[in-house]
């Protein structure tokens, strides 16, 4: 969990507290069902709520609404920082907000059709200021989702990073959400999903995972499940799943009519009283929907008002997903010894890793495996004096040389495991390659036996995310003169390599009771294109 701080001054009451006095008996609309049992009323469990301050919205279409009324809503009160004269969602936003006694200082930096890899690009300078104490990211739509249905979401995790960093550099308490988008009708025939609800459904559980993901890997704030909301007035009986053959008796439409891609008055509205509730965690149930409100402004009914207060109080009160395991990306490391300064240092002789960062902190406590019984097919590549055997390759904590396709290796630690022990991997790869290689984990005890059925499958996007031609994110880049020639170059040295990193615990293995594999002392590690340079150990807290 990622602590969450309030920088604009709080009113003489606390905002939230102002909503449960001004608006606790008021429940919801008669014609709504009940809220179900099992969800909190507490909003936003995870998070402190905000209650003002600057806010910027960085996103396209999504974010700026692609159809009037909702496009020039409320222009007059929010900055555009683009000069577009645009309100957008944001409007909505800061109109709702002025319904609640809020104190928000609302601006947009939106481009149609864009995704987060190019606002980075493009606008870091209104990006990368100082006064923001709240920013939300809005994804081009497509791009979280799995590259078989036509996303990038190496993309979208580095542009989420990038923008992070960016914004913390500036203000390093400044609250960052992400805005899961939705799906479509549209969408899902052109991503490859079924027709229907069910294409919107597996649609919508992919966002939801890549949103998730990338928030709890990186560190932001929390995600703001606008997403989720549109799929539940669709669960709900509420939203015409299928526009195009016309909207049925009582229902509205979240999508424009024009493509029935982008959000309708209904889907704005909606999205911004979604962003309401998780970001202030006031509940948006006691909301006004009369005239000079933002639901009449729109031309939205009282009634239907009502039912998309009711869902964004669900959506903003759910728990966040369930955390599967703790396998995490190395994101930063250092080194000393041979090491020149950089964006990333450079590796140029022998140097020890000496931390490594993941979003659960940064460790030094490090413990290194020796290695034994390697079978890697190629020749270890290094700086300098090729090392003697593939063993002596991957021994130790030393990150100047590495086992080329490792094949098949033990590494044993002569330590006891704990819940809290997490296992890394440190390899290499080209400059020219993405990091990471399929690669199978197994727990064995000191004879180099397999204990029980403890293994982990890892995958390229579960290390470092450092896409191919590019070393910005990577933990180190160096410059082998020893090895094969299709990783030194030719002359030897010419090719420039680059290091990843991956953590995992027992939990990832498998392993729900410790002491069942008190045995094991060590992890196999098999791969035939995998090159390990550091195996190792550390603990948290």
């Amino acid at each position: 969990m990622h602590p969450v701080r309030i920088h604009a001054p709080l009113p003489a009451v606390h905002a939230r507290l102002v909503g449960l006095m001004a608006w606790g008996l008021i429940a919801f609309n008669a014609s709504c069902a009940p809220l179900p049992e099992s969800e909190p009323e507490d909003l936003g469990s995870t998070a402190s709520a905000v209650s003002g301050g600057n806010i910027l919205f960085v996103g396209n279409s999504f974010t700026h609404g692609n159809e009037e009324p909702a496009y020039s809503y409320n222009k007059a009160s929010v900055t555009d920082t683009n000069g577009s004269g645009i309100g957008g969602i944001p409007g909505i936003f800061k109109k709702l907000t002025v319904q609640a006694g809020l104190a928000f200082n609302v601006s947009l930096e939106t481009a149609s059709g864009q995704t987060l890899g190019w606002h980075s690009t493009n606008r870091s300078a209104i990006i990368g200021q100082a006064t923001w104490n709240t920013v939300v990211l809005q994804e081009q739509s497509t791009t979280p989702l799995p590259t078989a249905r036509g996303g990038s979401p190496t993309s979208f995790t580095n542009a989420a990073r990038d923008l992070r960093a960016l914004v913390l550099s500036k203000n390093p308490f400044a609250n960052l959400f992400l805005y899961e988008t939705w799906a479509s009708p549209a969408s899902v025939g052109t991503q490859g999903y079924p027709s229907g609800t069910p294409g919107l459904q597996a649609m919508q559980t992919d966002l939801r995972e890549a949103y998730f993901t990338a928030s709890r890997e990186l560190g932001f704030t929390g995600v703001v499940r606008v997403g989720d909301g549109f799929l539940r007035a669709v669960d709900q009986g509420l939203a015409d799943p299928n526009p195009a053959d016309g909207i049925s008796a009582g229902m509205f439409n979240l999508w424009s009519a024009q493509d029935s891609r982008h959000s309708s008055r209904h889907g704005s509205y909606l999205s911004a009283a979604v962003l309401f509730a998780k970001i202030t965690q006031v509940d948006p149930r006691g909301l006004a929907t009369g005239t000079g409100s933002a639901a009449a402004d729109l031309g939205i009914s009282a009634t239907d008002a009502g039912n998309l207060h009711r869902i964004a109080h669900e959506i903003a009160t759910l728990a966040d997903p369930a955390v599967a395991r703790t396998l995490l990306p190395v994101t930063r490391a250092t080194f000393t010894g041979a090491v020149t300064a950089g964006t990333p240092v450079s590796i140029t002789g022998s140097a020890q890793l000496a931390s490594l960062t993941t979003t659960e902190g940064t460790f030094s406590n490090l413990v290194a495996a020796t290695a034994n019984g390697i079978t890697g097919t190629n020749m270890p590549s290094s700086l300098g004096p090729v090392p003697a055997t593939a063993n002596a390759a991957a021994t130790g904590l030393g990150a100047h040389d590495g086992a080329n396709n490792v094949g098949g290796g033990n590494f044993q630690f002569g330590t006891a495991f704990t819940t809290k022990t997490r296992f890394f991997i440190v390899e290499t790869t080209l400059a020219s390659a993405a990091v990471g290689d399929p690669t199978t984990v197994t727990l064995i005890n000191a004879s180099n036996q397999r204990v029980g059925t403890y293994s982990l499958t890892l995958a390229e996007g579960d290390f470092t995310a450092t896409a191919a031609g590019n070393t910005s994110a990577s933990l180190a880049t160096l410059n082998y003169t020893g090895g094969v020639a299709s990783v030194t170059g030719s002359p030897a040295g010419s090719l420039k390599s680059k290091l990843g990193g991956v953590s995992f615990s027992l939990a990832d293995l498998g392993v729900t009771d410790v002491t069942s594999v008190s045995g094991a002392t060590g992890l196999r590690i098999s791969s035939s294109t995998l090159d390990p340079n550091i195996v190792g150990l550390y603990s948290v807290p």
